[in-house]
C-alpha cells in the first residue's frame, strides 16, 4: 500500500484517512507544541522580569546608601553601574549574538541567515541582561525577552526532535510569547510575529503565535498578576478640535523616529571603530557615564517605565522646558547605552521618548487650546504608539501593543490617524525601519566574521529550509526555477545528505545547500527565499 494512505480495519471494512484529516491532525499537534513553547517562554520571560525588578530595587538602594560617603556620594552609583555594565560586557563576549535587544538576531535565524544556540543564549542573555538593566543603562527588558523566548522555542523544538521547518515556526512562536509575557499583551505578541518576524499570515504562523502568546500570558498573569503594563486613570472624552494637534504629534514623532534610527546606526558605526577596545571596558565606561547623569536625574536611569508613569499620572507637573530637557537627555542616553554592545532592548526606551513627545505637544498646544491640558494623558499614550510606529514601522503591532498595555480603547480614531501620519513621515524621511537596519548590520558583520562560508575564491555556500506551503515543498528539483547563477549541490533531510538529481522530490523541512558567486549572494538569497518560504 502507498505510504500516503493510512488504513484502519473495523468489522472487515477498510477506512482510508483523507490527506485533509491527516493535515488537520498535524496542525492540532503543532498548536499543542506551540502552547508548550508558550509555557516555556512565559516562564523564562517572567523570571527575567522579576530578576530585573530586583536589580532596579538594588540600584535604588545604592542611590539611598550613597550619602553615607560625604564628598564621594556622587561616585557610588557610577562605580556600581560601571562594575555591573562591565560584567555584562564580559559575559556578552561569551555569546556575541546576545548583544543588543536580540530581535534582529531572531529575524536572521528565521530568514535562514543566522544561527541560534539556545543553550548558550539563555544563560548569557538572562545574566547579561540582568546586569545591564541593573546597572542603569537606558535599555529595556522587552527585546531580551523576545530573544529568550525564541531560545526557549528552539529548546522545546529540539527536545521534541521536530523538523527544521517546524523549529523555525516554534522559534517565532517563542519570540512572540516572550513579548506577550513581557508586556502582558498577548495579541501584540501574535501581531508582532506575523507582521514583523514572519511577515506571513499562514495558519502555522498565526495559529502557532496565538497558542504560544496566550499560554505565555496566562503564565505571566498567574505569577505577576493581571495589571496592565501602564496603569492609566480614566481618560477625558475625545474633543474633535484637538485632532490637528494629534496630526502634528504624528508628524513630529515621524521626524524624531527617523532621527532616532539614524542616531542608533551612527552610534553603532562609531562603536565599531572602537573594536580594538575590549567590550567590557567600553561597557564599563558607558555605565559610569550614564549613572553619573542618573545620580542627579534618577528618573532617566533604566528603560523609563517609572518616568512614563510619572508623566501619565501628573503631566501638568512638568513644564515645557523640563519635558524638552528630559526628552533630549533620554534620547542621548539611549544611543550611548545601545552603543555599549551589551544585552538590552530598545522597545521600552523608545516608548518613553514617545510618551515625552506626547506630553510636549500637549503642553505646548495648551497655550493655544487650553483643553489640551486635560487631554495630556491621551497625548502621552498616543505618542508612545506613534513613536514606536515611526521607529519600527510595524503599525499594527504598535497600535495593539499600546491598547493592551494601557487598557484604553476610546481614543482609537486619533490613535490610528497619528500612527498613520508618523509612519508616512518616517518613510518620507528615507530612514530604514530600525530592525531592518540593525539586521543588515548584523548580517554584514556575520559575513565579515566568516559565518558565510567562502570556497574557491568568491564562491559562497547558502543554506535554506523548505517551509510548509512554500513553492518548493512537494516539487521535484527539475521543476524548480532556480536562479541561473546558483547551483543546488545537496539536500539535507534529517541526518541524511544526498546529491540532488532532477527527479529528487523536496519536502517540508529539507535543507537546500546552494553555491553562488559572493557578488550575487544577496540577490540569489532573495530569489531562493521566494521558493522556500511560505507565501504571504
Amino acid at each position: 500500500m502507498a505510504d500516503n494512505t493510512a488504513v484502519d480495519v473495523e468489522v472487515g471494512v477498510a477506512r482510508v484517512k483523507s490527506p485533509l484529516a491527516r493535515s488537520e491532525n498535524q496542525f492540532a499537534h503543532f498548536l499543542l507544541r506551540s502552547a508548550v513553547v508558550g509555557v516555556a517562554a512565559g516562564l523564562v520571560a517572567v523570571a527575567f522580569r522579576l530578576t530585573v525588578t530586583c536589580g532596579d530595587a538594588w540600584r535604588e538602594w545604592v542611590l539611598r546608601w550613597a550619602p553615607s560617603f560625604p564628598g564621594f556620594a556622587w561616585l557610588v552609583l557610577p562605580v556600581a553601574g560601571a562594575v555591573a555594565a562591565g560584567l555584562a560586557g564580559w559575559l556578552t563576549d561569551l555569546a556575541p549574538e546576545t548583544a543588543g535587544g536580540g530581535i534582529p538576531q531572531v529575524e536572521a535565524v528565521l530568514g535562514s541567515e543566522g544561527g541560534l544556540n539556545w543553550w548558550r543564549v539563555l544563560p548569557v542573555k538572562f545574566l547579561g541582561g540582568t546586569l545591564t538593566l541593573s546597572s542603569g543603562l537606558s535599555l529595556g527588558p522587552e527585546g531580551p525577552a523576545v530573544q529568550l523566548g525564541a531560545a526557549a522555542g528552539q529548546a522545546v523544538s529540539q527536545g521534541m526532535r521536530r523538523s527544521k521547518a517546524e523549529e523555525l515556526h516554534l522559534i517565532a512562536c517563542g519570540a512572540g510569547a516572550g513579548l506577550a509575557a513581557a508586556f502582558n499583551a498577548p495579541l501584540a505578541g501574535v501581531v508582532f510575529v506575523v507582521e514583523e518576524l514572519r511577515r506571513n499570515f499562514s495558519p502555522y504562523a498565526l495559529g502557532g503565535a496565538l497558542a504560544a502568546s496566550v499560554t505565555a500570558d496566562i503564565v505571566s498573569l498567574a505569577i505577576v498578576g493581571p495589571l496592565p503594563a501602564f496603569r492609566v486613570a480614566q481618560l477625558q472624552p475625545f474633543v474633535l478640535g484637538s485632532l490637528p494637534f494629534f496630526l502634528y504629534l504624528g508628524a513630529a514623532t515621524g521626524i524624531l523616529g527617523a532621527a532616532f534610527n539614524w542616531g542608533i546606526t551612527t552610534t553603532l558605526s562609531a562603536a565599531d571603530r572602537l573594536a580594538g577596545v575590549p567590550r567590557w571596558v567600553r561597557a564599563a565606561t558607558v555605565g559610569f557615564s550614564v549613572c553619573l547623569v542618573g545620580y542627579f536625574l534618577p528618573q532617566l536611569l533604566g528603560g523609563g517605565h517609572a518616568l512614563v508613569m510619572r508623566v501619565l499620572g501628573n503631566p501638568a507637573g512638568y513644564t515645557l522646558g523640563w519635558l524638552l530637557l528630559l526628552f533630549w537627555l533620554k534620547f542621548g542616553l539611549i544611543l550611548l547605552s545601545y552603543g555599549a554592545g551589551v544585552p538590552g532592548g530598545i522597545l521600552l526606551p523608545l516608548l518613553t521618548l514617545g510618551a515625552l513627545s506626547g506630553a510636549i505637544v500637549a503642553r505646548g498646544g495648551a497655550f493655544l487650546f487650553p483643553v489640551l491640558e486635560d487631554l495630556a494623558p491621551s497625548f502621552v499614550i498616543i505618542g508612545m504608539a506613534a513613536f514606536f510606529v515611526a521607529v519600527v514601522r510595524s503599525p499594527l503591532t504598535g497600535i495593539v501593543l499600546l491598547t493592551e498595555m494601557t487598557g484604553r480603547y476610546q481614543y482609537m480614531l486619533p490613535l490610528l490617524l497619528t500612527c498613520i501620519v508618523a509612519y508616512m513621515v518616517a518613510e518620507a524621511c528615507g530612514s530604514l525601519p530600525l530592525y531592518e537596519a540593525l539586521l543588515q548590520r548584523y548580517l554584514h558583520k556575520e559575513e565579515q566574521g566568516g559565518r558565510t562560508v567562502s570556497v574557491w575564491g568568491g564562491i559562497a555556500v547558502v543554506e535554506l529550509v523548505v517551509e510548509s506551503g512554500s513553492e518548493a515543498s512537494g516539487r521535484l528539483v527539475k521543476d524548480l526555477q532556480l536562479p541561473s547563477d546558483c547551483l543546488l549541490v545537496a539536500v539535507v533531510r534529517g541526518t541524511r545528505e544526498e546529491i540532488p538529481r532532477g527527479g529528487t522530490p523536496l519536502h517540508e523541512g529539507d535543507v537546500l545547500r546552494v553555491i553562488a558567486p559572493e557578488k550575487r549572494l544577496a540577490a540569489v538569497k532573495r530569489d531562493l527565499l521566494r521558493l522556500t518560504s511560505c507565501p504571504h
